[in-house]
Formats: C-alpha cells, structure tokens, sequence
C-alpha cells in the first residue's frame, strides 16, 4: 500500500515540475510582450512551484533537484549592457 502511495505522491510531483516548465515557457515568452504585471504573476507561479517542489521532493536526482536545474537560467539571469574595450 506505502509503494502506491508514493507512487502517486510521484505522479503528482512530476504534474507539479510540468506545470513549472510551462510557467517558465510562458515567462520566457512574456519577456517579448510589454506586461509586467503578467511577468510578476508568472514570477510568483514559478516560485511557489519551485518550493513546493523542493520541500516534497528534496535531494539530487528528484524533482525538487529538477526543478532547481530548470530554475537556473532565471535566477542567475544576466545581461551586460557594457561595451568591450580594447586594452591594448
């Protein structure tokens, strides 16, 4: 009975890590419209999956390591506006 119930508590998770890869597609995609408010909704989504995914499902290799993984490109999200200079 343990095996179905987690199982299940995995099924569940792995719908959760679908619904953060979605939330992040579609955050991907708002950065070509001109809507913060949508941006600050898509933020707060993926946060609050991310962590739900994190507590449920510590450690490497699951799926709050998953979705630590997919989260990367956003947090450390950088662009450099500055201009090369030639040091020679």
């Amino acid at each position: 009975m343990a095996k179905l119930e987690n199982d299940n508590l995995l099924v569940r998770g792995e719908e959760l890590l679908t619904l953060l890869t979605d939330a992040l597609k579609k955050l991907e995609e708002s950065g070509r419209l001109d809507s913060s408010d949508y941006r600050s909704y898509l933020h707060g989504q993926v946060y609050g999956l991310a962590t739900a995914l994190r507590i449920l499902f510590p450690g490497a290799g699951n799926l709050g390591e998953k979705a630590a993984l997919l989260l990367r490109p956003v947090i450390t999200e950088h662009v450099c506006a500055c201009e090369e200079k030639d040091t020679v």
